[in-house]
């Protein structure tokens, strides 16, 4: 069952996806495509809002990592905030953080761009 919920938006020259729901392998068709939606669009600078997520799995992450490389090689610059404390301490251990930083919320994001 998929219960992920993708909004995208943009703030001046900044695309932000806004997270819902669970990061699961179900998540990955709307992640990609939100992703691919405000890529196309030529942002170089992509915000993923994690305030409404309240589980990511393996297979979430790995969907994060899959984005995280296509934004490499386009030479995008990715932020995220709102992630639970807990999911901070993994994002960094598997080292997600090392490629999309994470700030305490939206305004810093903006700021930090």
């Amino acid at each position: 069952m998929q219960n992920t919920q993708v909004a995208t938006r943009k703030s001046k020259d900044i695309g932000i996806l806004d997270l819902s729901g669970d990061v699961t392998s179900a998540s990955e068709e709307i992640l990609e495509s939100a992703y691919e939606e405000l890529s196309g669009g030529d942002c170089q600078k992509i915000g993923f809002n994690f305030d409404g997520v309240s589980y990511i799995n393996s297979a979430g992450m790995a969907i994060i990592i899959g984005i995280l490389t296509k934004s490499r090689k386009r030479s995008q610059t990715l932020i995220s905030w709102g992630l639970t404390e807990h999911f901070q301490k993994i994002f960094d251990m598997i080292g997600i953080t090392k490629y999309m930083r994470h700030v305490n919320d939206e305004a810093e994001a903006l700021k930090s761009f």
